[in-house]
């Protein structure tokens, strides 16, 4: 309990220290990622229309990273609401577990598409998204996923 307490605290200090650089658009974004696995997500602007995606989040008892380049389109007329689009690839890393014992490593590799919406919040330095993000495995469990649905919050630092 006192370790959750100390994490609020330091991440309401956060947000008061970067409230000045709220804006409708931003340049970077950092924040957490929750799908089926919780995550860190980076996202850097390079321009009205485009930008790039870093994930990281669990997988398995490892971890998978994920680089999208996305696009952006204004959604319902107004700056603050933004559609994006997507392409990447991910790549991941864990020890198999069987019988209390970890035997083998395990890799994953595959290509990556998104699909989302996301609001900028111009009074606080808030972005907020919610996206669909299908994987297509190429070693390890090949095939098509097609359920990976996901919420990210962000800090939003402006230009």
């Amino acid at each position: 309990m006192e370790k959750q307490s100390e994490i609020m605290r330091h991440l309401i200090i956060l947000f008061l220290l970067i409230s000045f650089s709220a804006t409708a658009q931003y340049k970077y974004a950092f924040g957490a990622r929750f799908d089926g696995s919780p995550g860190i997500t980076f996202k850097v602007n390079k321009g009205k229309k485009a930008s790039l995606e870093a994930l990281l989040n669990s997988f398995g008892n490892g971890a998978k990273g994920t680089l999208l380049a996305e696009w952006h389109q204004k959604a319902f007329s107004t700056g603050q609401w933004r559609w994006y689009y997507g392409v990447g690839g991910h790549a991941g890393a864990a020890n198999r577990y069987r019988n209390r014992y970890y035997y083998d490593n395990y890799v994953q590799v595959g290509a990556d598409g998104i699909l989302g919406l996301e609001h900028t919040f111009s009074e606080i330095p808030l972005n907020l998204s919610v996206d669909w993000k299908p994987e297509l495995n190429f070693i390890n469990n090949p095939g098509l996923y097609v359920t990976n649905v996901g919420f990210s919050a962000r800090f939003a630092l402006k230009k």
